[in-house]
């Protein structure tokens, strides 16, 4: 069994060098350059990240190319390039790859999680319910949040397959981050229905629970996600246990309202129903765009 070395990991790929080592192939597209020369571009991943590769093929360009299986482990030949010269920023030219038996690696090199304390996020989810005031809200987050099979996904499932928080315990993260920073706007802003918020900052994003299909090493849109998207599934989620209990109608379509319309203004084209028309729909939105930007960029520096 092979174990990564430190330098090999992909956060301490800094420098211009020779480097044998495994990673995960993410994704892989095949692409053919201004001269006519084909070649492959594959997103490589371990624990500590994830670093561009290029393949440039002598022969069998296609042949190399469906070689590649995503989601797979391979042992990869090639330097660490940087480019552009200066920049700072590396990649890998691949000059060989072999797909690798289970016994051939240590999997703990390539999953990635959560770094941050999970006891510490569950606390804060359970301690924002026990406050709450407005009981039909109160008792809808209960519902949910006492589903042993719900949390167990809930808390250990990514929030993406690119982007942001795209890791094990990703989607119990982001919804922390967002239930924070909507906390601050309740403190800037006192006239915010504290209540409502918190319930859409926890709730508006439980339709990714069926939207991804994931195993340790990689992330994949599921049938439902791919051609219903997360917030209506989560829409649904929600509106499914509303209908078990006596939810007042207008206090159902506010926290609807604010799951529907979290990706910002239609126009955009972020996947949002309908504009936000509240201020809690607002502030919800702005929380989840700041979590995610900020998280997507701090991620990929």
């Amino acid at each position: 069994m092979f174990k990564k070395s430190d330098e090999d990991f992909i956060e301490n790929l800094n420098s211009r060098r020779p480097i044998r080592s495994q990673f995960v192939i993410a994704d892989k597209v095949f692409k053919k350059a201004k001269t006519g020369r084909n070649y492959i571009d594959v997103t490589l991943t371990d624990k500590t990240g994830r670093i561009a590769g290029r393949i440039f093929p002598k022969e069998d360009a296609e042949g190399k190319f469906e070689a590649l299986c995503i989601g797979n482990i391979c042992r990869i030949l090639g330097k660490v390039n940087e480019f552009p010269s200066g920049s700072g920023r590396f990649n890998i030219v691949i000059d060989n790859f072999k797909e690798l038996s289970e016994d051939e690696y240590e999997l703990d090199d390539f999953v990635i999680i959560s770094d941050r304390d999970k006891a510490e996020m569950i606390a804060e989810i359970d301690d924002t319910i026990t406050g709450m005031e407005n009981i039909y809200l109160k008792n809808l987050l209960k519902a949910f949040f006492s589903d042993k099979i719900f949390t167990d996904m809930f808390f250990n499932s990514p929030s993406a397959k690119f982007y942001h928080h795209n890791y094990m315990g990703g989607l119990l993260e982001h919804s922390v981050e967002v239930l924070k920073l909507c906390k601050t706007a309740c403190e800037i802003f006192p006239e915010l229905d504290k209540d409502l918020l918190y319930a859409g900052a926890l709730l508006h994003d439980v339709g990714k629970l069926k939207a991804y299909e994931y195993d340790l090493v990689k992330i994949e849109f599921s049938d439902e996600g791919r051609l219903l998207d997360h917030i209506f599934i989560s829409c649904d989620m929600v509106k499914e246990r509303m209908n078990e209990m006596e939810m007042p109608v207008g206090l159902s379509i506010q926290l609807l309202h604010l799951i529907l319309s979290h990706h910002g203004e239609v126009k955009n084209g972020w996947g949002s129903s309908v504009d936000p028309k509240t201020p809690e729909a607002v502030a919800l939105h702005q929380a989840d765009n700041l979590d995610a930007k900020v998280k997507g960029l701090l991620q990929n520096l």
